[in-house]
Formats: C-alpha cells, sequence, structure tokens
C-alpha cells in the first residue's frame, strides 16, 4: 500500500500528509448516507476542516483526497476497514502497569518483539498491548510494550541481549 500511495501522491504533498495522519489515527473514509465522502474515528464524524486546521493545511486538500479515495477502489477498501486502537502508553504507570521501548538496530528485523515477549513472559508477567510504529509514520520508530507489572530494572541487559535490539527504555 505504501508504494502505491508514495507512487499516486507523490506531487501533492499535502495530501501525502493528510493520508500519512488518517493511516497513523486510523481513521476510516466512507461515503455518508448521502454520497459525501467523510472522516470517521470508528463511527464517530471527524470533520474535514478540523483534520486540515491540525495539519497546517488548506481544507480543500482534505475534501481533496477524501473524494481520491472513494473514488480508487484500492484506496477505497483500505481507508474503508481502518479503525483506531487504543494507546496506553500514557496511562499505564498511573494504573500500576509496566511501560518499556524498545528501539530496535533495524525496525524491519524479525524476531525482535518475539525475543522481547519471551523474556517478559519467562518472568510470568502478562503483555497488556503492543505498539509498533510504523517506519512509514515515524522517523525513529520503537516498539512500546504495556505489560499488567512494572518491568524488573534487572530484566534490562536480557532485553538488550535479543538480537537487533539497540537500547531499552523503562518508562
Amino acid at each position: 500500500m505504501w508504494g502505491y500511495i508514495k507512487e499516486k501522491f507523490k506531487k501533492y504533498p499535502s495530501q501525502t500528509k493528510v493520508l500519512r495522519k488518517l493511516i497513523a489515527l486510523g481513521l476510516s473514509v466512507k461515503k455518508d448516507h448521502e454520497g459525501v465522502p467523510r472522516i470517521y474515528c470508528d463511527d464517530v464524524e471527524i470533520k474535514a476542516s478540523a483534520l486540515a486546521f491540525s495539519l497546517g493545511v488548506d481544507r480543500r486538500a482534505v475534501l481533496d483526497i477524501l473524494s481520491k479515495i472513494v473514488d480508487d477502489p484500492e484506496l477505497a477498501r483500505f481507508f474503508l476497514d481502518l479503525r483506531p486502537a487504543p494507546d496506553f502508553r500514557r496511562v499505564s504507570p498511573k494504573l500500576g502497569m509496566g511501560v518499556i521501548q524498545i528501539v530496535a538496530t533495524k525496525a524491519s528485523q524479525p524476531g525482535i518483539v518475539s525475543g522481547v515477549s519471551q523474556i517478559i513472559a519467562r518472568e510470568g508477567i502478562s503483555i497488556r498491548q503492543v505498539i509498533v510504529d510504523d517506519p512509514e509514520l515515524v522517523d525513529d520508530p520503537r516498539a512500546t510494550i504495556v505489560t499488567d507489572s512494572p518491568i524488573p530494572g534487572n530484566l534490562v541487559s536480557d532485553l538488550k541481549a535479543v538480537e537487533g535490539v539497540e537500547a531499552v527504555v523503562i518508562l
């Protein structure tokens, strides 16, 4: 999908910015009951002007990309099924949960999350959520793992020993 989006919108940086934000937030695009393309966060409509304002782009760029999405069968299928996911990174410590970030030497290397998960499971700690940043959306992608309880500091060296892990940050 990324290759398709990059090629199709390479001449339209504002529209590419809108597309990236829609994907990053899990916002879907579909036609309303009158056939007008709209932005939705699950079943809640998000105004095009609000998205445009947050991105510092003209509202017309947002409206134009919405029309392009619903008119393109491949984009329409993709954006129709996007859904937001809750992100517990910032609130988990307030709930007594643990949060760690894994910085990879290469974000696309397979097995990093698996290796880290095995170490956490070995300690009898349950994982509640794993969020891995997409390198296409984030300049410095990280994997964030939310656990039922804080990660003991003595695990940091074991986690750093996982192949492909550059750094471990306990939040």
